[in-house]
């Protein structure tokens, strides 16, 4: 009698033992499932912000080549307010800023803020790669984008008050006088201000893009 207890105790221990064992293989099992999957769902993510940053990347050039050669008209214009004077050649250069088109930046952000709306941008990995991306949407992009708001307000403003000074239907200042007004010169002076601050985000932004890229692309890499 004792032999068969013995025996069933020992059967009883070694099913429990074979129980333990299974469940602890399918918690291996279910966590390997859910890292590739969380893998799979981190691949395709970065892959579709890589592709957002691309086109990001494209948008910006366009618009800092077309800022820069705006800043270069300003700048131009300026130096000819405060030295050289050429009464021809200022109505020239103001007639050209206020024929080109003031064009601002916005990002695409359609991978970023699904990744951020249903929290898996949390699990991203590394972390530095995650502070990277977060840093670029969160702080470059929204000053770049309120910078530009501001931007146009400004030029909305320089606009509504450039009456007195230039017919925008001749293209024409309207005296020779208008260049020695120091409301005119004010004018350019805060058109140039403007311009120059919002080139010099665009520059800090695309640098920071590149180096998130980089990253990104070391991640898919890996």
């Amino acid at each position: 009698m004792e032999n068969k207890t013995g025996t069933y105790f020992k059967y009883a221990i070694g099913e429990i033992v074979l129980v333990v064992i299974g469940i602890l293989i399918a918690i291996s099992i279910n966590n390997w499932n859910e890292t590739n999957k969380n893998e799979r769902e981190q691949i395709v993510f970065l892959n579709n912000l890589k592709n957002d940053l691309k086109n990001d990347l494209i948008q910006l050039d366009q618009i800092l080549k077309l800022q820069k050669e705006k800043l270069s008209t300003v700048n131009e214009l300026k130096d000819q307010l405060l030295s050289i004077k050429d009464f021809e050649k200022i109505e020239q250069l103001f007639a050209k800023i206020n024929t080109s088109a003031n064009y601002t930046y916005f990002p695409n952000t359609g991978s970023y803020t699904t990744s951020v709306s249903s929290g898996k941008i949390a699990s991203l990995n590394p972390s530095s790669l995650r502070i990277a991306i977060t840093n670029l949407y969160e702080r470059y992009y929204y000053r770049l984008i309120y910078n530009g708001e501001l931007y146009d307000k400004k030029l909305n403003e320089v606009s509504s008050s450039q009456g007195k000074f230039f017919n925008t239907l001749t293209l024409k200042l309207n005296s020779k006088d208008v260049i020695e007004d120091s409301d005119f010169v004010n004018l350019i002076t805060i058109v140039f201000l403007e311009n120059s601050t919002y080139v010099k985000k665009g520059d800090r932004t695309k640098s920071e893009i590149l180096k998130v890229l980089k990253l990104v692309e070391q991640r898919l890499n890996d």
